[in-house]
């Protein structure tokens, strides 16, 4: 489910879901419940939604700010 192999298509890994996050980088933070809104017909589950934040925030792409429920995109140099 996370990466593709011989059974998972790469339409279907969580690697390919996240683009569609990657691509709300609009503005550099948004909330959580927004984000999912807008992305919500990319993913058949919400369970698939929070592995791909998961992800992100393991790779260091977003940080989370738990008392605002907003999601800030990391800068890259």
């Amino acid at each position: 489910m996370i990466y593709p192999n011989k059974n998972i298509r790469f339409e279907e890994s969580i690697i390919y879901k996240m683009i569609a996050v990657l691509e709300q980088q609009k503005q550099q933070t948004i909330n959580i419940h927004d984000l999912y809104n807008e992305t919500k017909t990319k993913f058949k589950n919400t369970d698939e939604f929070i592995i791909s934040l998961d992800v992100l925030y393991a790779l260091d792409m977003i940080n989370v700010d738990f008392e605002n429920e907003n999601i800030e995109y990391v800068k890259r140099n």
